[in-house]
């Protein structure tokens, strides 16, 4: 059975090179589901708990904030082999301040924080794969507050090419413009002229 008739191989592939015991893998499936996500519908909406991570095997999500005039504004994507969650809200129980979004049919491991934090309890493999994934989320966090605070708009847009290659071609460029924090009249302007 290939990744394309069994979803949870491409998951298999990442987590392997922790050594997970076949008993704790078992553990993962019988308590994860696959799920289809059609485009345009919100896996975690703005002011509701997160039960749920969500691994991405096919798709494309976006996080944003919904400002108070009504606009929204992207801060981060996520894209096949990664995660897509509010990690704050499930670790504190509080509402997401964010929604996360199908770009366009998605199939995702729907897995519930529950068993994340059974399966960190009793598997230090478990634990560590965890803790790096989030390690990874932060990481990225920070280099895009530096990105925002920091570099000028063509070096955003160019900061997000390499992030994220070749999803300019996935998405309309208004969601590229909100996610590098300028109006999409300005990355038309920016891309025409270069930033000059």
């Amino acid at each position: 059975m290939d990744k394309t008739t069994n979803p949870y191989c491409m998951f298999q592939d990442i987590v392997s090179r922790f050594s997970i015991e076949e008993k704790d893998w078992l553990a993962f499936k019988d308590g994860t589901s696959i799920k289809q996500i059609k485009a345009g519908t919100s896996i975690i909406e703005n002011g509701y708990l997160v039960q749920h991570a969500y691994f991405c095997i096919s798709g494309l999500f976006r996080l944003f904030y919904l400002l108070p005039d009504g606009r929204e504004y992207n801060v981060a994507f996520t894209l096949e082999n990664d995660f897509a969650t509010s990690y704050a809200s499930m670790i504190t129980g509080q509402p997401s301040t964010f929604t996360i979004e199908a770009m366009e049919d998605c199939t995702v491991i729907e897995i519930p924080y529950d068993l994340l934090q059974t399966l960190m309890n009793e598997s230090h493999a478990w634990e560590r794969f965890v803790r790096i994934s989030v390690e990874r989320l932060y990481t990225r966090k920070e280099e895009r507050e530096r990105e925002l605070l920091y570099l000028p708009a063509l070096e955003r847009y160019q900061a997000f090419l390499l992030k994220y290659p070749g999803l300019e071609n996935r998405i309309a460029q208004y969601h590229i413009a909100s996610y590098i924090g300028i109006s999409p009249v300005s990355l038309s302007r920016l891309l025409h002229t270069g930033g000059n």
